[in-house]
């Protein structure tokens, strides 16, 4: 009989908590799967070279646009120098191509009008011919002029076609020299990297005298002003989560202090595998044996001064998310039924 009165009292607990379990979806979500993340960047220079100084050590604070570390510019200055040099070589050859293209319609002008003389004193002298005003060979000459002239201006027509021709081609040279001084100029810049936002370096080991290809890590600068929270909320609680609710948090750094903050924003899709794009978030949802139910990063603010306790990249934390506007039971259009 006890054991009768204990299974139904068992039963009845169970059903219970379950009870109450779901019920409190309504109102709040609570989780112990959260961590503290801020912002970072890895940095690293564009271009290659050796690692000639060092502007920040371990735990630097910066900020925007300060120098963090500078490459050999030797090599680059040089090649700066060099590509402006060739500026200045290209822009004297294209006035020179101007200069011809200028000599060239002039020429074109001279020829035109000695062509049309020559026609002219054609034309007259064939009308006296036939009079018999002047003679055959005078005829012939003043022809021989005009075939004369005539080639002069076509040899002159195809020199301006030609000091055109060349007039585009030091333009282009001179566009191309041009674009690369840009390179050169902007490949030189890269030498000196700086920190794309405010924030403090994280230890790191490298040293001057390293060799640097292009895109190696150099050291991460962590954002001071990006710290937040995420929180793997289980899926049956999402629905209830909106932007700006309040949440309760500890972490771990600053034990049983109890803080305030609000949701910033709620993933909507999460990979399903770690052999999905990386675009989406992965939580695993295996712990050990057992598998759980699949959660979404759910992004919280910290409080609106947080201090230097919470700002420890990876810390875990303990989350409480009050709903204070649940929403209708579902099949409800929120409508007073309409």
């Amino acid at each position: 009989m006890f054991e009768k009165k204990f299974l139904v009292v068992f039963v009845a607990v169970l059903f219970l908590i379950f009870i109450g379990n779901e019920i409190s979806r309504h109102f709040f979500a609570y989780t112990s799967d959260a961590y503290i993340t801020s912002d970072y960047a890895s940095m690293s220079p564009a271009v290659a070279g050796t690692l000639a100084e060092l502007h920040v050590s371990n735990d630097t604070e910066v900020r925007k646009g300060d120098p963090l570390f500078t490459l050999d510019q030797t090599p680059y200055k040089l090649a700066a120098e060099s590509a402006a040099a060739n500026v200045a070589v290209s822009e004297q050859a294209l006035q020179v191509a101007k200069d011809g293209v200028v000599e060239a319609k002039t020429n074109v002008t001279a020829t035109k009008a000695i062509l049309d003389d020559a026609e002219a004193t054609q034309r007259r002298l064939s009308t006296l011919q036939e009079r018999g005003v002047v003679t055959e060979q005078r005829l012939d000459d003043a022809t021989r002029d005009l075939a004369e002239a005539q080639a002069n201006y076509e040899r002159a027509l195809a020199a301006r076609t030609g000091a055109q021709d060349q007039l585009k081609q030091k333009a282009a040279e001179l566009r191309q020299a041009t674009a690369e001084a840009a390179v050169a100029d902007y490949n030189l810049e890269q030498t000196v990297v700086r920190a794309p936002f405010d924030g403090q370096v994280v230890p790191f080991n490298t040293k001057t005298g390293q060799y640097l290809g292009a895109g190696d890590v150099v050291l991460i600068l962590v954002s001071r002003t990006g710290y937040r929270i995420v929180a793997n909320v289980h899926e049956q609680h999402v629905q209830f989560i909106k932007p700006g609710q309040p949440v309760y948090y500890m972490v771990s750094t600053a034990p049983w202090v109890l803080f305030n903050g609000s949701v910033r924003g709620i993933s909507k899709g999460i990979a399903r595998s770690t052999l999905e794009t990386q675009a989406l978030p992965y939580v695993d949802p295996e712990t050990d044996w057992i598998r759980l139910s699949q959660r979404f990063p759910v992004e919280i603010n910290l409080s609106v001064h947080p201090d230097d306790r919470q700002a420890f990249m990876g810390a875990d934390a303990r989350v409480l998310i009050w709903n204070t506007d649940p929403p209708p039971p579902t099949g409800s259009s929120g409508r007073n039924g309409q």
